[in-house]
């Protein structure tokens, strides 16, 4: 992998996101439900919530070629949504 790398053979577009796949609404829930408030979260379809700009129906970040072509696993975004509510709590005080 390092000499395909150092040859210039990886290019293009690459994403990077946590795993697994969430929607804004399992995020917030996941938010709330960490930082121990009982606040109910509806999903709602991107088609109820109109923008000016066209999105599409999957907007999910496919990962998988830079884990191919570097290794790099993406972590649990549970954990990063944890370390972010302690350093939020450590900052408050």
């Amino acid at each position: 992998m390092a000499e395909a790398v150092q040859n210039g053979q990886q290019g293009g577009v690459y994403h990077f996101a946590g795993k697994p796949d969430c929607s804004w609404a399992d995020f917030a829930t996941e938010i709330f439900k960490q930082a121990g408030k009982a606040v109910s979260v509806t999903g709602i379809p991107s088609t109820d919530y109109p923008t000016p700009a066209k999105r599409p129906l999957n907007s999910r970040m496919d990962c998988s070629k830079l884990e191919a072509d570097f290794g790099i696993i993406a972590p649990d975004w549970k954990a990063g949504v944890e370390r972010v509510l302690e350093e939020l709590k450590v900052s408050t005080v």
